[in-house]
C-alpha cells in the first residue's frame, strides 16, 4: 500500500483542520510543516500540502518547492485555504504566485474556503487586512463586486466557512 502524509502550514487553525479530516479519511500521518523534516519525505509515495494563503502567498509552500527533486516520481496535490478562493481572480492571482516554477506549475491546487475571526488579527495582518479593505472601500461603487461585498462582511464581521465537503476531491485523488 502506498503511504501517504498530509502536510500543512495553519496561521489561525482552518487549515488544520481541513488537514486533520484529510488524513482521517486517508488513514494518514498529518504533520505541521513545522514538524516535518525534509529527509521523511523518502518515506511517502504520496504528498498532499496544505497551506493558508497570506497576501497571495500559500504559507509554508516553500517547503514542497525547495525539495521539489526529493519529490520526484511522487503523487503531490497542494489545497490553499483562504477567505477569498471562490473568486476565479484570486485563485489565478495565487496559481501565478506560488505555482510560477516549472516543477510545480502543473501542480494540483484545491481551494478551500476559511475563516476569519477579527478578534485574533494582530501586527503585519491587521495593516494587510486594513489596506484590502481601504482598496475594496476606494473602488467606486458600481466597481464593487459581490465576492468584495462577501470578503468585507467576512473581515469585519468574522466568518468561517470550512466545511469537510471541500476535502472530498482532495480525498478522491488518493482512493
Amino acid at each position: 500500500m502506498e503511504k501517504t502524509v498530509v502536510i500543512y502550514k495553519t496561521k489561525y487553525g482552518a487549515t488544520k483542520r481541513y488537514a486533520d479530516w484529510i488524513g482521517e479519511e486517508l488513514d494518514c500521518p498529518v504533520i505541521s510543516a513545522d514538524d516535518f523534516n525534509k529527509k521523511d519525505f523518502e518515506l511517502y509515495d504520496n504528498i498532499v500540502y496544505g497551506g493558508g494563503v497570506h497576501a497571495g502567498g500559500l504559507k509554508g509552500f516553500d517547503l514542497i518547492k525547495k525539495n521539489i527533486r526529493r519529490l520526484e516520481g511522487k503523487k503531490i496535490v497542494a489545497f490553499a485555504v483562504g477567505l477569498n478562493l471562490m473568486d476565479k481572480e484570486a485563485r489565478m492571482q495565487l496559481r501565478e504566485i506560488n505555482f510560477d516554477k516549472p516543477a510545480v506549475k502543473t501542480m494540483t491546487c484545491y481551494y478551500c474556503p476559511g475563516a476569519f475571526n477579527p478578534d485574533n488579527v494582530t501586527g503585519i495582518d491587521k495593516m494587510i487586512i486594513g489596506m484590502m479593505v481601504s482598496m475594496i472601500e476606494s473602488k467606486p461603487y458600481t466597481d464593487i463586486t459581490e465576492n468584495d461585498k462577501k470578503l468585507l462582511d467576512a473581515v469585519k464581521n468574522g466568518a468561517d466557512m470550512v466545511e469537510r465537503k471541500f476535502i472530498e476531491p482532495i480525498v478522491a485523488e488518493f482512493k
